[in-house]
């Protein structure tokens, strides 16, 4: 097992088919860089204060120490472990997505398990854009194999969407057959009105060569309140859990990345998610919001 911490890699802008990847240029500055040894002092700067000792994800896990913790306590994002991105999601036939900084932020909330919250707000630029918020742990906390959970409560389905996620560094640019060089590794994105979400993998680009293996997960009371979302990310194996439960486990090894990743949330506006972004209101009724993040070993 190894973690690592690298300086950061410039994002470009997505295009307008459904792409989460780099340019080409960024994946090569990104295979360029020199990588420090992860030491326990590292480990320990990525740690929230907050985080309750000997905490332990939900359904247990193989790893057992924690390497990474964000409860999003406080008034502002952790710059030492996010960025938020600032770019043009995709252009769509009715309306144009973005994702702003200014929907990105930490705000004290009673309810959750340690004080705060991440809240990624809907907001309206035009009449035919709107903007929503990701953050990402690109160049700043990058693992290689682990257990995530985050705990996060989805927006409503107006053309919305909330989405958990995995990615390599470099992209998913590389053609092999297989996600073992990379893979964009989705683990829910809650696009339906139903009580499922999509888990999905894409590799092999995003062009002539995209491969992708996507399951539907029945998720009780995925619009209301909050949840988990665990992934447990070993050599051989992909365990994933929603509040607990066991909900897909690959052993397929054509599936199972071996390279570093780092985490992502974003909230996502898109025409093919359910409902319509016409009748979503502009406050918080449309954010999204994660209680926390952690990462064990």
């Amino acid at each position: 097992m190894q973690r690592r911490k690298v300086r950061s890699v410039r994002r470009t802008a997505p295009s307008a088919l459904r792409i989460r990847t780099s340019a080409a240029t960024a994946s090569l500055l990104a295979a360029m860089l020199v990588v420090p040894s992860a030491t326990p002092a590292h480990a320990a700067e990525f740690v929230d204060p907050h985080t309750p000792a000997g905490v332990r994800p939900n359904g247990g896990s193989s790893h057992a120490t924690l390497v990474f913790s964000d409860e999003f306590h406080g008034t502002s994002l952790d710059s030492s472990k996010w960025s938020s991105v600032d770019s043009k999601r995709r252009d769509g036939q009715y309306f144009d997505s973005w994702w702003k900084p200014s929907n990105v932020k930490v705000s004290p909330n009673p309810d959750s398990v340690n004080g705060g919250n991440l809240w990624i707000s809907l907001s309206k630029l035009s009449d035919t854009e709107y903007a929503t918020g990701e953050i990402e742990g690109r160049g700043k906390f990058e693992f290689t194999y682990g257990t995530v959970e985050w705990r996060a409560e989805m927006p409503p389905n107006n053309d919305l969407f909330g989405a958990l996620w995995l990615m390599p560094p470099g992209g998913v640019n590389s053609v092999d057959g297989t996600a073992r060089d990379g893979g964009e590794y989705d683990v829910i994105e809650s696009t339906s009105a139903s009580d499922s979400y999509g888990n999905t993998i894409h590799y092999d680009g995003y062009g002539a060569d995209h491969q992708v293996s996507s399951v539907s997960v029945d998720a009780p009371g995925l619009h209301s309140g909050y949840h988990t979302y665990t992934v447990e990310w070993r050599p051989d194996r992909i365990i994933y859990r929603y509040d607990s439960t066991i909900v897909r486990d690959i052993t397929d090894p054509k599936l199972i990345s071996q390279v570093p990743m780092f985490p992502v949330v974003s909230s996502e506006s898109a025409e093919w998610a359910a409902g319509s972004i016409y009748d979503a209101a502009l406050d918080y009724r449309s954010n999204m919001y994660v209680d926390y993040i952690r990462v064990w070993q």
